[in-house]
């Protein structure tokens, strides 16, 4: 991800049969409403869904969380979108090389929340 996150952070991630890292979630900038989540994926598989649900709502307690993922990780959008969030903008160059994307989604929103 070619990003420095400070602490304190948290992050949980999800691999292939062959044990090669697909997906990865680190929650940053906590607020009580909000947790600022960074991914990058290849895809995200549905139990990383869930545990993301858990952990953002039911441990943290958050209303929504906030997802930033590289502009040019099509993948991490596509399962995003997928997911339920929304698109909310774009951090010029925060990447250094590449834009951020920011997506929302509300504690309502998360397809698995009564998984």
């Amino acid at each position: 991800m070619n990003s420095t996150f400070v602490p304190p952070y948290s992050a949980i991630g999800a691999t292939d049969k062959s044990g090669k890292l697909i997906a990865v979630f680190v929650f940053n900038n906590f607020t009580q409403n909000d947790i600022e989540v960074s991914v990058a994926a290849d895809r995200i598989p549905r139990e990383l869904l869930k545990a993301t649900y858990r952990y953002v709502v039911e441990q943290l307690g958050c209303h929504r969380a906030s997802y930033r993922t590289r502009a040019d990780n099509l993948p991490a959008q596509k399962c995003l979108e997928r997911l339920g969030a929304k698109k909310e903008g774009v951090q010029r160059r925060y990447f250094g090389d590449c834009d951020s994307f920011m997506y929302g989604i509300l504690k309502e929103e998360f397809p698995y929340a009564h998984a």
